[in-house]
């Protein structure tokens, strides 16, 4: 096992190149705007000024960065033991808990032969580093340090059971980029890992937060991460609990969170109405329970019942039992629906047509 005192600074610096961005900004908020523009010229982040620092245009495989007056910083390491006043040993250990390396096994060395021509990585190569950059530096939901999570799951009304949060997960620290390559800030999330339904992970679904638990003050707090080429998130969700012959399913983490603190029943996320039509339910499920949302109805159309609609025929057409479930008797307000999580948290568990279900269908 890999711990602070086995650590290889070649094993760690082999896993940061070409990862060194995320790297960064999970560890140094402050330079937020260096890491928007690489190569171009943004206030130091120890003495501050107007524009006499910059991250080197390779930084994202070196890291490195140069104050005009601070001096010069070939590596990552060397930039964050300058901003942080780290040691070595204290940089190295910080980087490999970022990449999830530590408490892992050891990454042996690839001895490669000298390349003819440069091999140069693919976007898609990229993305699938990224995702599994962030989701090892993510921590449990019971890990001392995700109490922004804990407290955003309980201003949403919801109580925490770990063992039903398997494929969540809590990061410190994520950067929020715009839809036009504008970096808004670095803030904690509440990770969702999506897995196709043949099991296998296809992207992460993000919800930025405040420290203090709230979703964070920016346009779309809640983001999909790239879905790499070969990976599909038709039939995908979020799963949470996992399930006998009876499943459950919801758009929303919240709301499939809902139902399982409700019933008891396993209850995964398919995230929105479209991918709630292409969910495909794993072998040895017998019965489907859709949680549909009440939404309004624009254009002639209520998004989440279609969705729950469109889900039950596809079941029923292959011999699945298959119910619809839809929270009534509120008025819907414009623009906005109703979810199960609004049943919750206005009438508790007794506001659901039957709670504990799991004790039912095991009776």
């Amino acid at each position: 096992m890999t711990t602070r005192s086995s650590l290889e600074s070649w094993e760690v610096r082999n896993a940061a190149r070409g990862a060194w961005l995320t790297v960064l900004g999970a560890l140094a908020p402050e330079l937020e705007a260096a890491l928007a523009r690489p190569g171009r010229h943004v206030p130091c982040p120890v003495h501050g000024g107007r524009d006499g620092f910059r991250l080197y245009p390779d930084a994202e495989k070196t890291g490195g960065g140069i104050c005009n007056t601070c001096g010069a910083y070939p590596d990552g390491f060397s930039l964050l033991m300058w901003l942080k006043g780290w040691r070595f040993p204290d940089a190295l250990e910080a980087v490999a808990n970022v990449l999830g390396l530590v408490g892992t096994k050891p990454v042996m060395p690839v001895r490669r032969r000298p390349a003819t021509r440069p091999v140069v990585k693919t976007d898609d190569a990229r993305a699938r580093e990224v995702l599994r950059a962030i989701w090892r530096a993510a921590r449990p939901v019971d890990h001392p340090d995700a109490e922004p999570l804990r407290r955003y799951l309980a201003h949403r009304g919801l109580a925490v059971r770990v063992s039903d949060l398997t494929h969540l997960k809590y990061h410190p620290a994520l950067q929020y980029w715009t839809e036009d390559g504008r970096l808004v800030g670095v803030f904690p999330a509440m990770l969702g890992l999506v897995l196709s339904s043949a099991s296998e992970p296809v992207t992460i679904h993000r919800t930025f937060l405040t420290p203090d638990g709230r979703k964070a003050p920016v346009e779309s707090p809640k983001k999909l991460m790239p879905v790499p080429d070969g990976k599909r998130l038709s039939g995908a969700a979020i799963r949470l609990g996992v399930p006998g012959s009876v499943l459950g399913v919801t758009e929303g983490i919240e709301t499939a969170l809902a139902v399982q603190e409700a019933t008891g029943l396993p209850t995964w996320a398919t995230l929105n109405a479209a991918l709630m039509k292409s969910f495909e339910p794993p072998e040895g499920v017998d019965k489907l329970l859709i949680w549909a949302d009440n939404d309004p109805v624009r254009n002639g159309k209520k998004a989440g019942l279609d969705a729950a609609e469109a889900l039950r025929k596809r079941m029923s057409d292959r011999g699945l039992e298959t119910e619809i479930l839809l929270p009534e008797g509120f008025r819907l307000t414009e623009g906005k629906g109703v979810d199960w999580l609004d049943v919750l948290v206005t009438q508790g568990p007794a506001g659901f047509p039957f709670s504990r279900l799991a004790d039912r269908c095991a009776a």
